[in-house]
């Protein structure tokens, strides 16, 4: 007990009423409401872990005070029935934390290998959530002496700002002026998406002649200026809209096998513009 008469419990210092008060919000969810042997068992866990109660967080233990199997007849290497309803609360707890508890403050962790739950606070890593949601393209910028390609450039900025949306789930903050991707603002300028800064900028150019497209891309690391990715797309010259969503849809797939690969401290800071 601390000399403000609350306890806390686990390495993060999460007090007891915290707990309690997430432990109260996840069995009033709908995922666990609809699940009454889900509810059980967490509140089962959590209430062993509140009062230190390792040995009770047995598989054996578990087994029998859950989900009501004979002492005398139990044998957890026949009977799977708690790793495989541990397992599935694993996956009902991220799921939970990652949609309906998205703010919640405490997050609950069956590690594995174990039962026992630990308790930790969640708000940094929403912070981190935050900063990777976000990420900046730019109105590409059209080389073409006919009006028509223009208005090219300007549908295919729209197709690839929703393919984007879609395919890679991430907060877009659209800013169409030209002047952003032609370095002519500062980078704090450039619209934030819920406070997230602008690490990096997806930018290009659209160049056509008589028979051909080229559509260059390339995402700026906007501290330093480097080109981080860039590639160029190839196409007959043709304005048609199938052709501004199937050049869409390849530069961000292109994208996407890019970010799949690099580093977190790359993908940490991408924001939408």
């Amino acid at each position: 007990m601390t000399d403000t008469g609350m306890e806390f419990i686990g390495a993060d210092l999460v007090a007891v009423d915290e707990v309690e008060s997430a432990r109260k919000a996840l069995l009033a969810s709908e995922a666990f409401k609809k699940s009454p042997r889900m509810a059980r068992l967490l509140d089962y866990l959590v209430g062993k872990a509140l009062l230190g109660s390792y040995r009770e967080t047995s598989e054996y233990a578990i087994g029998i005070g859950v989900f009501d199997r004979d002492p005398l007849l139990y044998s957890p290497g026949e009977d799977p029935v708690v790793r495989v309803q541990v397992g599935r609360l694993r996956t009902k707890l991220k799921n939970y934390y990652a949609s309906a508890g998205r703010n919640a403050t405490v997050e609950f962790v069956v590690p594995l290998g174990g039962y026992m739950p630990i308790f930790r606070h969640k708000r940094h890593r929403v912070n981190r959530e935050q900063k990777a949601s976000a990420f900046a393209v730019c109105l590409f910028k059209c080389v073409a002496p006919y009006a028509e390609w223009e208005c090219f450039t300007q549908g295919l900025h729209e197709e690839l700002t929703h393919h984007l949306y879609k395919n890679l789930g991430r907060k877009i903050v659209v800013d169409s002026s030209a002047d952003t991707c032609r370095g002519n603002k500062d980078v704090d300028s450039v619209p934030a998406c819920s406070g997230v800064s602008v690490g990096y900028r997806l930018e290009g150019s659209v160049h056509v002649d008589a028979e051909r497209i080229r559509t260059s891309v390339r995402l700026i690391d906007v501290t330093t200026g480097c080109v981080t990715w860039s590639e160029q797309f190839n196409r007959a010259a043709c304005t048609a809209i199938a052709h501004q969503q199937e050049l869409a849809s390849s530069i961000c797939q292109a994208l996407q096998r890019f970010l799949s690969v690099s580093n977190d401290s790359v993908q940490e800071h991408l924001v939408t513009t």
